[in-house]
């Protein structure tokens, strides 16, 4: 019998550990498809639906011919809406051919970091970081160099410690405000002092900024808001948060003319090109202003019931986020590390959750919970966490 043909090695670098994080939640999945009772707070994929006038703009698209190829980089109406867009959200002018539209947030930063880091390059992330981080930045061989942030400083970005990672071989930094899966805000001091340290030392600034409209306490800060630092400074957007649009995978980059020109070129090896009726709903979302401020008291209301009740807890530690859809949960007191914690919730409360070793080495002693669904099933949900951890500590 003839063995299998060997794979390439990228195969080997997008399979780490973190690729197995949603496991959980991919088991919660199924027994739910088999009327299970479950409440699933793993996938960041909240219970709203996409706003009505964006669904309509899809259909009046589809029954007017949209459905032929686009041009590489995206429809140029809608690559003229993001950049009005941007230049609103920056009150800093952004022009349409910075941009280039994507298949989502997810795809837009794998295609950067092909066309910028490679085999010799360091790439610096910030700890706890998104789970697909490490398959992004090392699929193109590039080496991933963590930098670990506080709990007790909720999670601040510490410059002095990014500065202290970078090496002659730091091609990019990766930030994310507001932060999966911890929620942290990064305020407008420390992205200019960010924004700045990569120009000044010619290192890539990759601003993930896909929870933007979900920021509870804080403004939300771009790094791009900084004309004078723009030549080293790659935004990632998209309208799945913003827009309750996660299934529709639409998505952008905001960069320099070569980093563009670079995109579209692999835009067009690797998928040639966005569907012109979903471009086409995109604007219509885009000119909306007025969901996200809508959703925004939701989940900031959605927030506030979770956190109140798992702070019943004495066991149970964790930064109350400033923004995004997550919590964070130190669940160490339990005696159970975040995995084990996290198939025990599956089996015994029937809440589904996401175990932290995905998001850093040093964060297996936590699990993250979304909260993406009406206030009383959060409070419930988290009254299970609550009762499961109190049995387990007192156990121990």
């Amino acid at each position: 019998m003839m063995g299998h043909k060997s794979l390439s090695t990228v195969t080997e670098r997008i399979s780490g550990p973190a690729s197995k994080a949603w496991d959980v939640g991919d088991e919660a999945a199924r027994r739910m498809l088999k009327g299970a009772d479950i409440i699933h707070l793993g996938v960041g994929d909240p219970d709203l639906d996409t706003p009505k006038p964006v669904r309509e703009a899809l259909t009046k698209a589809i029954e007017a011919g949209k459905t032929h190829y686009a041009p590489i980089p995206g429809e140029y109406a809608l690559r003229d809406t993001i950049a009005d867009h941007a230049s609103w959200l920056y009150n800093a002018p952004v022009k349409a051919e910075n941009v280039i539209v994507c298949n989502g947030a997810q795809g837009a930063i794998f295609a950067t970091f092909q066309c910028i880091a490679e085999k010799g390059d360091e790439v610096i992330v910030l700890e706890p970081y998104y789970a697909t981080y490490p398959a992004v930045v090392t699929a193109g061989g590039a080496t991933m160099v963590s930098v670990e942030l506080d709990l007790e400083e909720d999670y601040k970005l510490d410059i002095e410690k990014i500065k202290a990672a970078v090496t002659d071989k730091t091609k990019a930094i990766i930030i994310n405000s507001p932060s999966n899966p911890a929620g942290a805000v990064i305020d407008r001091e420390a992205v200019r002092d960010i924004a700045k340290f990569c120009c000044d030392n010619q290192i890539w600034l990759v601003s993930d900024e896909v929870y933007w409209s979900h920021c509870f306490e804080d403004d939300h800060i771009s790094p791009y808001a900084h004309i004078e630092f723009r030549d080293y400074i790659i935004v990632i957007n998209s309208l799945s948060k913003s827009h309750a649009m996660t299934g529709w995978r639409m998505g952008w980059a905001i960069g320099p003319d070569h980093f563009i020109q670079a995109m579209t070129n692999y835009s067009q090896a690797a998928q040639f090109g966005i569907n012109q009726f979903v471009q086409n709903a995109a604007i219509a979302a885009l000119k909306d202003k007025s969901t996200t401020g809508e959703f925004n008291a939701i989940f900031k209301g959605q927030r506030d019931a979770f956190c109140e009740e798992l702070r019943q807890s004495n066991h149970l530690s964790f930064s109350k986020p400033r923004g995004g859809m997550f919590v964070l949960l130190d669940v160490s007191a339990s005696g159970l590390n975040g995995e084990e914690f996290a198939w025990r919730l599956l089996d015994e409360e029937n809440v589904a959750v996401v175990p932290g070793f995905g998001f850093g080495e040093g964060f297996s002693h936590t699990i993250r919970i979304g909260y993406l669904c009406d206030e009383e099933k959060l409070k419930e949900a988290a009254k299970r966490i609550v009762r499961f951890t109190e049995k387990l500590a007192h156990q121990g």
